[in-house]
């Protein structure tokens, strides 16, 4: 009976540094393959909310509440308004809720509006500021921003009330020379 080539395993040097050679082949590979994941799910996961209001707002009454309305969405990933003032997060964690609104008044005196930001229906407390307006047609922007930490389902809104009527949150139309002019404009971006 003759017997065959056999191969004798390799020597115990040779065998660490095949071994070791694959190991390290394979790891690369890896590592490759999860950080192009990891660039990829960082370019595309990002959640924020762009919403503005193409109406003028009004206040029915003086020192009551009201939030702010929101009719229209620019862009949005996993951030939405619902019921036109709920700005909802699919989500949880901290986002930079920013706003501006445009204010004006129809009666000259001088008159106050009070801006603070709720969160699933209960003031946010210490949140509040007051804007004086001056005189008729004295178009003024308010704006800044809040953070705010959140669970998935949870909403803020961003809430106004006036000590007279006269004073609105004010939309314009487009003109020949510039676009519309929404009356409140808001973002939510996760940071």
């Amino acid at each position: 009976m003759r017997l065959g080539r056999t191969r004798l395993p390799l020597a115990l040097d040779d065998w660490d540094r095949v071994w070791g050679d694959q190991l390290i082949r394979a790891i690369d590979q890896n590592f490759d393959s999860a950080f192009a994941n990891i660039q990829n799910a960082a370019a595309t996961t990002g959640y924020y909310g762009s919403f503005y209001d193409t109406t003028t707002q009004t206040a029915a009454a003086a020192n009551t509440a009201y939030a702010m309305n929101l009719n229209t969405t620019a862009e949005s990933n996993q951030v939405a308004v619902v019921s036109n003032s709920r700005i909802t997060f699919k989500n949880r964690g901290t986002y930079n809720i920013q706003f501006s609104a445009q204010l004006d008044q129809s009666a000259g005196a001088t008159h106050h509006v009070y801006i603070w930001l709720r969160k699933n229906g209960v003031d946010v407390p210490d949140s509040a500021s007051v804007v004086a307006i001056q005189g008729t047609s004295a178009e003024s922007i308010a704006a800044w921003n809040f953070i705010v930490t959140v669970l998935g389902g949870d909403y803020v809104q961003i809430m106004w009330a006036v000590e007279n009527t006269a004073v609105t949150l004010t939309a314009s139309p487009a003109t020949a020379f510039c676009p519309a002019i929404p009356s409140v404009i808001a973002t939510a971006i996760a940071v």
